[in-house]
């Protein structure tokens, strides 16, 4: 919580009476009533120190409740905002955008001349053969050195490092929308997780409650049957009612527990420190709309399909990159240096040429590299499919969600109603010998339940709406590309 404590006057703005009523309450819990004319002299003289007092310890009022802020006590806009900051998978996915820029840069490369810097030195034996091979009587040089500047410029490789680069450029770009697809997911496990924690604080206040009235419904049937108007059975199956209730409560207290650590293990916090949130069950629900609305609109907007578009079109560059190994690879070379031996001296030399490279025999390498890359994009178009069958699956399941927890709501609200009448009339009924224990017993029971069904059909409602929100591409698409884009300027 943050605020700040005012327990007295603000420094800068004390006088001496006030100074001087600070000491005489002092001295006069210390059993010193005549300390006033006291308490004004050390007053005077203590003025400086006591502003310092008041100052630090209205700094440590003011500042450490600010400082001592944090992050417990957290709505769902609070939650998605710390998921997106601090949950691994998200994280590993932006860096991920990072490793695909790298990779276009280096497919990139190739259209720039490599230049390459040779420098050696190396002794020979003197006597050694000639060049030709045969004996002479002049010394041959056993010293060499050379510092020489090689350049290589690619002119044609059957356009392997076009399609490469094009390759490379539509996996940044996939990365991309693979980084909204996991923000998507992330949004919709924190907001599951989220209300899935408030269903378990929910239920644990019905359990309280239902445990507060079956206790009070034994205190009645012991004071009834101390008064001789029902049976020993009565009284056990109250006792019986009220043990369940506190074993509901325990089960509760530690769904709670679980929920929290659910919760904080999605926001991805280093502090694992229990967190607590804050919000309410929804009170207003929409219909979830036409379905096949939803699924052609999922399908034009959803992150993963148009990775998936964009992957294969990489998969289509990559098979034309691997073709470019049928055709010969043309390249110009050249170079400038220095040569110098201890027989002859030093003398400048350059070179210059243009190089074709045609694989002749390879083993089979490009066509078995064409075939690899024909497969890998033959895997994606059934991935699709799949994908596309899956997502329709997911819509329809949280489209039924949705509308299951609307309809739900209604018909709960009212079974709620009925259920409280139908208890609150047992219990009248018993306390004048008309019903009996079993009677207000089973309405209890099925009071609890109508609560219990009523809080479930909110929140399935509300993971639904996340589901089809998640399916059709959420909210935080935009926010997570900006993102990306920014990560790769860096």
């Amino acid at each position: 919580m943050t605020g700040a404590y005012h327990c007295g006057p603000v420094p800068g703005k004390i006088d001496s009476r006030q100074e001087a009523y600070f000491f005489i309450i002092a001295d006069r819990l210390k059993g010193r009533p005549d300390a006033g004319d006291l308490a004004l002299t050390r007053a005077k003289k203590s003025y400086p120190k006591l502003i310092i007092m008041l100052t630090v310890f209205l700094t440590v009022g003011v500042v450490f409740p600010t400082w001592a802020a944090d992050y417990q006590a957290l709505s769902l806009e609070d939650c998605l905002a710390l998921a997106r900051e601090h949950n691994p998978v998200l994280g590993a996915s932006r860096e991920k955008v990072r490793e695909m820029v790298a990779d276009y840069k280096a497919a990139r490369s190739k259209f720039f001349p490599k230049l390459t810097l040779l420098s050696y030195y190396q002794r020979l034996e003197p006597n050694r053969l000639s060049p030709g091979g045969a004996a002479t009587r002049q010394d041959l040089f056993s010293q060499e050195g050379l510092a020489s500047l090689t350049g290589k410029q690619l002119v044609f490789d059957g356009l392997t490092t076009y399609h490469n680069t094009k390759a490379a450029a539509l996996g940044k770009k996939a990365q991309q929308q693979e980084v909204a697809r996991t923000a998507d997911e992330v949004a919709y496990q924190v907001t599951e997780a989220f209300y899935r924690l408030m269903q378990a604080k929910a239920d644990l206040l019905v359990a309280q409650k239902a445990l507060r009235e079956r206790r009070e419904f034994l205190e009645l049937t012991e004071a009834f049957f101390q008064a001789g108007k029902i049976t020993r059975v009565d009284a056990f199956k109250a006792r019986s009612q009220m043990l369940e209730a506190e074993q509901g409560q325990v089960e509760a207290a530690n769904a709670v527990r679980l929920a929290r650590e659910i919760l904080a293990r999605t926001l991805g916090l280093e502090d694992k420190d229990p967190i607590d949130i804050r919000g309410r069950l929804p009170e207003k629900f929409t219909p979830a709309g036409d379905f096949n609305a939803l699924w052609t609109q999922a399908q034009e907007a959803n992150p993963e399909l148009k990775r998936l578009k964009l992957e294969l079109a990489q998969s289509q560059a990559l098979i034309k990159a691997a073709r470019g190994g049928y055709f010969p690879e043309i390249n110009l070379q050249g170079a400038i240096g220095m040569r110098g031996r201890d027989v002859g001296g030093r003398k400048e030399e350059y070179l210059a040429g243009v190089y074709l490279e045609y694989p002749f025999f390879e083993g089979g390498l490009t066509r078995a590299q064409v075939t690899k890359a024909a497969s890998q994009y033959h895997q994606l178009l059934e991935k699709q499919r799949e994908r596309l069958d899956d997502l329709r699956v997911d819509l329809m399941n949280g489209w039924k969600n949705q509308e299951d927890g609307r309809k739900g709501v209604e018909a709960s609200r009212q079974n709620v109603l009925a259920s409280e009448e139908a208890y609150q009339s047992a219990l009248a009924l018993f306390r004048v010998g008309k019903a009996t224990g079993l009677d207000v017993l089973t309405a209890e029971v099925e009071l609890t339940r109508a609560r219990l069904g009523l809080i479930g059909y909110q929140v399935a409602y509300e993971i639904g709406r996340a589901k089809v929100q998640q399916v059709m591409g959420g909210g935080a698409t935009e926010a997570e590309l900006l993102k990306s884009r920014q990560g790769e300027g860096k």
